[in-house]
């Protein structure tokens, strides 16, 4: 009797995830740098705001608890991000992470002279998107672009181009 229903049991669990998400058949999630702003500096170090948009190609929400990446800009480690912020990308739509990040003062006065002198840099992010699924607990992601300086008032930041 206890085998039939350990039995019954595997196959109803079985059953229900065959209508799941397998990591198959999930397409990768597009993760772009949206925004950099510089924040207020402490010491030698200086505190950054990074905005990534997360782009959903499924047809189905996907719920991250948290992401880390490593940021690289004209071919050099810059920073290094983590967040446990919980975000629901929606289906087929995107969603904004935003992480605070702290870098060497120097490294980031030598990058803002590589941008006066060339008008934009080079930048690499990748790392994982932890996801709140069994049978999907992650996705890694990677994506380079170009950045561009610009200065808005008091305000300094970077703009994606």
């Amino acid at each position: 009797m206890m085998r039939r229903t350990a039995n019954f049991a595997a196959l109803a669990l079985l059953a229900m995830l065959g209508g799941c998400v397998t990591p198959q058949s999930v397409e990768p999630l597009g993760v772009t740098l949206q925004n950099v702003r510089i924040l207020k500096s402490e010491g030698l170090s200086q505190n950054i705001a990074v905005d990534l948009l997360v782009s959903n190609p499924n047809d189905f929400d996907i719920p991250l608890t948290g992401l880390k990446f490593d940021m690289k800009i004209n071919g050099r480690d810059f920073a290094q991000g983590l967040s446990n912020e919980t975000v629901t990308v929606p289906r087929l739509g995107r969603a904004v992470v935003p992480v605070q990040v702290t870098v060497s003062v120097l490294a980031v006065m030598r990058q803002i002279q590589a941008v006066q002198r060339s008008g934009g840099v080079e930048y690499e992010v990748a790392g994982t998107a932890f996801l709140n699924h069994v049978l999907l607990p992650s996705v890694d992601f990677q994506k380079a672009g170009k950045l561009d300086l610009h200065i808005q008032g008091r305000q300094r930041g970077f703009k994606v181009m």
